[in-house]
């Protein structure tokens, strides 16, 4: 019997697997449907997945974000207040409209639901990042991630497909930074929106 079996072997004498030199960062060795070792991406233990969901019911043109209270967030029907451009005016803000305060540096992988909307009537759907300060009252800017995703309504009972395109890993946040989604209907006029949806954030730290 050999008397260097890898069992008796010291950690310091153990290689790492095959091809791990050449292998991308945060992937991990597994056997594919084919039954081959591959180094695949390690995404899936690294996400979270955060349901959105909500309703709607305006007659104004503009965006609109859910309000924080008696710990239920689902209307969206209050008025995100931009002081100039994407800059909010009120650093509370943070607080009534965030849908995940990050702990972690990542990016948002995928924004994708089901919306039903008022027959005839379009809506925008967008997913912003911003930064608050501790202990600062004023307001940050927002910075839309991915495009924005735009349904038409067929009626409240028929749902539509949306998907925010052009979300990668270059959709980044810090730790630190706050997730908001919002809705914007192109015209003032009534419009009812329900809809439900999942943001994909992957952790890259």
């Amino acid at each position: 019997m050999a008397s260097n079996e890898h069992s008796g072997l010291d950690n310091s004498q153990l290689h790492v697997p095959k091809d791990f030199s050449s292998a991308s960062a945060n992937t991990v060795l597994t056997k594919d449907g084919s039954n081959d070792l591959i180094w695949a991406d390690d995404n899936l233990r690294r996400s979270q997945f955060v349901r959105v969901g909500g309703f709607m019911s305006k007659s104004a043109s503009s965006e609109f974000a859910p309000t924080y209270a008696s710990g239920t967030q689902h209307s969206f029907d209050t008025v995100v207040n931009f002081s100039s451009g994407t800059t909010l005016s009120d650093a509370q803000e943070a607080v009534a409209h965030s849908q995940l305060y990050c702990i972690r540096n990542g990016y948002v992988n995928a924004f994708q639901g089901v919306i039903a909307i008022t027959s005839g009537r379009s809506v925008e759907i967008r997913i912003y990042k911003g930064t608050p300060t501790d202990e600062s009252s004023s307001g940050f800017t927002l910075t839309q991630l991915g495009d924005t995703a735009t349904e038409t309504g067929e009626g409240n009972t028929t749902p539509n497909v949306f998907g925010t395109g052009s979300l990668s890993s270059s959709s980044s946040f810090s730790a630190g930074d706050i997730l908001i989604v919002t809705l914007k209907p192109t015209a003032a006029a009534s419009t009812v929106v329900r809809f439900n949806s999942t943001i994909e954030v992957v952790y890259n730290d």
